[in-house]
């Protein structure tokens, strides 16, 4: 979605959706999440995504890898 400068729109949830999917171990610590969406250029690759189209798969294909791994080595996963 674009906003009325064209420029992807990019929220707080999607920011968060894509740290919490990819790099779950940032996204339990508002500073480390908050230093990882800067410093990884989040932001950026969030609207590359929603550019692309692959937004959504992404987030589901890491989740559903980290729920693959979490089985195949039986470790819960965390929240």
């Amino acid at each position: 979605m674009l906003d009325l400068f064209g420029q992807v729109v990019v929220t707080y949830e999607d920011l968060d959706a894509w740290v919490s999917a990819l790099a779950p171990g940032f996204a339990a610590n508002e500073h480390r999440r908050a230093h990882y969406i800067e410093r990884w250029n989040v932001a950026d690759k969030v609207a590359r995504a929603k550019l692309a189209g692959t937004f959504d798969s992404t987030i589901e294909n890491a989740r559903a890898r980290r729920a693959f791994l979490a089985r195949r080595f039986g470790v819960i996963p965390m929240p």
